[in-house]
């Protein structure tokens, strides 16, 4: 069978639409050796091969095989060049078997690998599985982007986008929209968790709007989340809620089948995409963000932030949800009212190279009564290209930014 795939792999058509399919492990030996050299060559050359054009590229290829070697090859070669014709079609069909199998055998020794306890292995294994996710064979299919204006424009338009229920930031920013990635970052204790159940949970919020929203925690445990967002729907104190826990529940159930909260403590980014995958979300928020662990060996701390944030970019392109999410900011940002993104912990400028949004949550330090006021700072914008600052006002006893 070996000769017949060789003889048909002499053509370059043939070989052109089978290569996504083929591998040397497919063949043996000898003839491994001769489909690298034909692969070689109709990669370089981009045309038929003929049977003594591969004898002469097989010599090229491997000085040194000895001269018994080189006479079983040889014998091969003949041997291919009076095998049987066989039809494209029935050709294909024996490649596609041939890769199934081989295909099979990788996933199952990576199984084993799992099953062994070499963990690593699993990332390899989701990652290949991902890759045949629309078909066994590793058919390539390319969808380009598509040229009618009238749609490019629906891409660039508020419309597809969720918009921010805060009037100030949503007269400059309307909102984010699928695949748009944004970050939210401030100073401990001034109000990122407040911001984040306000724009998700609030009236008017995007759950409000209809969106399926995926709120995932990994600093406090999530009921503490949960019971704050649940005080910023409803506009009430938490010793209000403890008097009447009935009333704040009856408001939450109006978005309770939309809202998908959940503990992510240790996750891996994979682990996350699973989630993601069960929940189809429109908008995923990270509390927080830096803490997703991710594989890889890194040198310093932000190189293993650049390549998170690479990474969540492609996430969020994948899912075609809007992805937000929170991180601190430097010590340098305390008390200051107007951020900028060269203030977030421990980003250089890797974090901030891959998001399109950036707002910082700046505030005034004070040692008397505290002051509620935040600033909002757009530092960075690829939404609609606005940058500046808005303010409005933490009403903490609800959790809740109002204006």
């Amino acid at each position: 069978m070996d000769n017949i795939l060789l003889k048909k792999l002499l053509k370059n058509e043939f070989y052109t639409s089978n290569k996504s399919r083929l591998k040397p492990d497919l063949f043996e030996n000898e003839a491994r050796d001769l489909y690298c050299t034909l692969s070689d060559a109709h990669d370089k050359y981009d045309t038929d091969i003929t049977p003594a054009e591969l004898g002469i590229l097989y010599d090229n290829a491997f000085p040194v095989a000895t001269e018994a070697y080189k006479s079983g090859v040889k014998s091969i070669i003949n041997q291919v060049a009076s095998a049987d014709d066989v039809s494209d079609s029935v050709a294909t069909d024996v490649v596609t078997g041939l890769w199934q199998r081989s295909a099979g055998t990788t996933i199952a020794n990576l199984g084993l690998e799992v099953s062994e306890g070499k963990l690593d292995a699993f990332s390899v294994l989701s990652d290949l599985l991902d890759s045949y996710r629309n078909g066994f064979t590793p058919d390539i299919k390319y969808e380009f982007t598509n040229s009618n204006t009238e749609e490019l424009l629906q891409t660039a338009s508020d419309a597809s986008r969720w918009k921010f229920n805060l009037k100030p930031l949503h007269e400059k920013v309307y909102g984010i929209g699928p695949a748009e990635f944004a970050s939210v970052f401030a100073t401990p204790n001034v109000g990122k968790t407040a911001m984040m159940v306000t724009l998700c949970f609030a009236p008017d919020g995007f759950a409000d709007q209809g969106a399926r929203v995926l709120y995932v925690v990994n600093e406090e445990k999530s009921e503490k989340t949960l019971l704050r967002a649940q005080m910023s729907r409803a506009g009430m104190s938490l010793a209000e809620i403890e008097l009447d826990p009935a009333r704040a529940y009856k408001k939450w159930q109006e978005i309770d089948d939309s809202v998908f909260m959940l503990d992510i403590h240790e996750y891996t980014l994979d682990q996350l995409k699973d989630v993601v995958e069960h929940v189809k979300p429109d908008i995923i928020v990270i509390d927080q963000g830096d803490k997703l662990n991710i594989k890889g060996q890194f040198g310093a701390s932000h190189e293993r932030l650049r390549e998170l944030y690479r990474s969540l970019r492609e996430f969020s392109k994948k899912a075609n949800a809007a992805l937000i999410t929170m991180s601190q900011a430097s010590n340098e940002a305390r008390g200051k009212t107007r951020l900028s993104p060269f203030e977030m912990e421990g980003s250089k400028i890797g974090k901030s190279a891959e998001l399109d949004l950036i707002i910082g949550i700046g505030a005034l330090e004070s040692d008397g009564e505290p002051d509620m006021t935040r600033y909002l700072t757009v530092g960075k914008n690829k939404l609609n290209g606005w940058h500046g600052t808005v303010t409005c006002f933490l009403q903490a006893e609800i959790s809740r930014y109002v204006v």
